[in-house]
């Protein structure tokens, strides 16, 4: 009877252990509150005692606003990383209203920090502004950010598209407490940022040092500074 008792602390004792490797505590330091981060998969597989979890097959991180999917997971305890691999997808809704998505092959984030990098093939992020029809897309190489997706800085190949045209660069921070897109040159390229535009049957292309996008959906506006220099194209309507 006592040799069953003890085989029963035993497994409970394993038990509690297990779930607690799969539900870790963290503090945001911006909101500064606990939160939980529970993450699951078709299959899970513990390592070095404890210290790695590996996720695979419809892998899920839950992190307070932030959801992040994928095919694989990798959470390494001593660090608070957390690597994600194959179709990644990480949702932050801050404001129903106005949820951000971002997409990528490979991430990294630290639970901790709240801090991460999205790259790969098709890395992109979404911004779905409301009362508007279509959301505002930044594509790059390679994407960081802070404080869930509350800002982003973009590297290589950039590009911004919304409704009203397109703009490129080398780099771009995205600011999501004021809304802007910062464009500007990086100092090793002579590449500038580039607007295409196109409103009111009007089509217009734009080159300078520095460009801010407006992104809110009451007042989007491009603020240019630096070496402005475009032209515009005008089609008359013969009724």
């Amino acid at each position: 009877m006592l040799l069953r008792n003890k085989k029963s602390l035993s497994i409970k004792i394993i038990s509690a252990a297990f779930a607690v490797l799969f539900l870790f505590v963290c503090n945001a330091a911006a909101q500064k509150i606990s939160q939980q981060t529970v993450i699951t998969g078709d299959s899970m597989e513990v390592r070095r005692s404890g210290d790695v979890t590996v996720s695979k097959g419809n892998s899920k991180a839950v992190n307070g606003n932030n959801v992040i999917t994928s095919d694989n997971m990798i959470y390494n305890k001593k660090n608070s990383l957390l690597e994600a691999s194959g179709r990644v997808k990480i949702v932050s809704v801050v404001n129903t209203k106005e949820p951000l998505e971002a997409y990528s092959s490979f991430a990294e984030y630290d639970i901790n920090t709240e801090k991460g990098k999205l790259w790969g093939a098709k890395t992109n992020v979404k911004y779905f502004l409301s009362g508007s029809s279509a959301p505002v897309v930044l594509k790059a190489q390679e994407i960081y950010f802070n404080g869930g997706l509350e800002t982003l800085s973009a590297f290589k190949d950039v590009e911004i598209i919304t409704s009203s045209g397109t703009i490129f660069s080398d780099k771009a921070v995205y600011n999501k407490k004021d809304d802007t897109i910062t464009m500007e040159k990086d100092g090793e390229s002579l590449k500038r940022p580039t607007a295409d535009i196109y409103y009111d049957g009007r089509k217009a292309f734009y080159e300078a040092d520095k460009m801010i996008f407006h992104a809110s959906s009451d007042s989007k506006k491009i603020i240019m500074t630096g070496g402005v220099s475009g032209k515009m194209e005008m089609e008359d309507k013969i009724q």
